[in-house]
């Protein structure tokens, strides 16, 4: 797990004053560490300008560096680390850390690069409230911009998909003279998004008219993530640690970059192939005992749900598990959502466990579905889950882990 490193360069961004910067000794006064990290916090709005402009002039001042900015719903993270992997093969590269990806995240990401060592830096660029990308995009002026989906996710901030991808554009307005923009062909909503006079625009996906396309995609457990890149007249071979086929495009959007800036495929291919998945996220484990484990309880919007299911239903194993919390950011009511869950679960797994106050509607969908009730089981919490399992998984056992951060699965 990275762990923050004490120091100013770590907490330029933070927000927030880690706690075990301070020293813990037998005579520590604890009043005394209270005292300082309230006034560390209180003093955050004060800092938050001079630190904009330090940023700026850092900014200015990187000019040798090609400024990479992604932006999308799903797949920033994975596009983000999959490019630097493959260009910091290449030369010195900066990028975002553990999903730092609002303004003091960025902020953070420009002060870490050395104007004169520096070569790219990558920057995941997220949506925090509207405006946010193209605050974002001023600062950083990308050289290079990639727009890889859009999905109607913070709803509460933007109701409809209209919206999210009017934010999701504003990466492209920051683009320098000359730049270019990385779209998503397959998206249309990402498609349609213009880009400003004198900038270059590469294709990625499926489509015939893709500079960047995939053929030949193949995820279904136990086989891992593999498919054919085509790049104009060449064709790779590209096998990867992931699980689920959702990963292609922004796999592809990293390919894209890269190719674009001159790395050849096979070093492309090699990189890939080293990189491992972001913890949460279709991250596959095996325990002690023969089981597998998917984790997947990072991000519980409806978009990773369907992708993690359809991985799920795809796989082969001896029994299917499916543990699950609850649905981030639906408009149904939870009896509602859960109870579709169980419903879809019937046809996915062998067993379906929903931890939670909420759990029991998901227990019913699947139980009106057809699940015996010896397999669709609620738990309050998850230790009694865990207690229950542990006995009951053996080898070639797969088991899907699926809830959001909140649910702290």
């Amino acid at each position: 797990m990275w762990r923050q490193v004490p120091g100013t360069a770590a907490l330029a961004g933070s927000g927030r004053f880690p706690y075990h910067v301070f020293p813990q000794g037998p005579g520590e006064s604890r009043c005394v560490r209270k005292q300082l990290l309230k006034l560390w916090n209180t003093a955050q709005p004060a800092l938050r300008l001079p630190r904009l402009w330090t940023a700026y002039l850092l900014r200015a001042l990187l000019w040798r560096t090609t400024f990479i900015a992604i932006t999308g719903s799903n797949g920033k993270t994975t596009a983000t680390r999959c490019l630097a992997a493959i260009l910091g093969s290449q030369a010195p590269t900066q990028s975002t850390r553990i999903n730092r990806n609002t303004m003091p995240g960025i902020t953070e990401t420009i002060a870490f690069c050395n104007p004169f060592r520096t070569r790219y830096a990558v920057l995941e660029v997220g949506a925090g409230k509207p405006g946010a990308i193209g605050k974002a995009a001023r600062l950083i002026r990308p050289d290079i911009a990639v727009v890889l989906s859009v999905f109607l996710e913070h709803r509460a901030l933007f109701r409809t998909l209209e919206a999210v991808a009017q934010e999701k554009a504003r990466l492209l307005t920051g683009l320098v003279p000359g730049g270019t923009a990385v779209i998503n062909a397959d998206d249309p909503w990402v498609r349609a998004m213009a880009v400003p006079q004198g900038r270059g625009r590469i294709y990625f996906g499926t489509s015939a008219d893709c500079e960047v396309r995939c053929e030949d995609v193949v995820s279904a457990w136990p086989r891992l993530l593999s498919f054919t890149v085509v790049v104009r007249d060449q064709r790779q071979q590209i096998r990867t640690r992931l699980l689920g086929t959702h990963w292609t495009g922004p796999l592809l959007a990293a390919i894209a970059v890269a190719d674009h800036l001159g790395v050849p495929l096979d070093r492309i291919a090699h990189a890939i192939a080293e990189m491992v998945p972001y913890p949460g996220r279709m991250q596959v484990l095996r325990l002690p005992g023969g089981a597998v484990v998917i984790r997947d309880e990072y991000k519980g919007s409806l978009h990773t749900v369907e992708a993690a299911f359809a991985e799920l239903r795809k796989a082969r194993a001896a029994r299917k598990f499916l543990v699950f919390c609850d649905l981030a950011e639906s408009s149904l009511s939870p009896r509602e959502r859960l109870a579709k869950v169980g419903r879809e679960a019937a046809e996915l797994a062998d067993y379906v466990i929903f931890i939670g106050e909420s759990a029991q509607h998901g227990v019913d969908g699947a139980r009106k579905a057809g699940f015996a009730a010896s397999r669709a089981l609620a738990f309050d919490g998850y230790s009694e889950a865990a207690e229950f399992l542990r006995p009951l998984l053996g080898p070639d056992d797969l088991l899907l882990l699926k809830a959001s951060r909140n649910n702290q699965l």
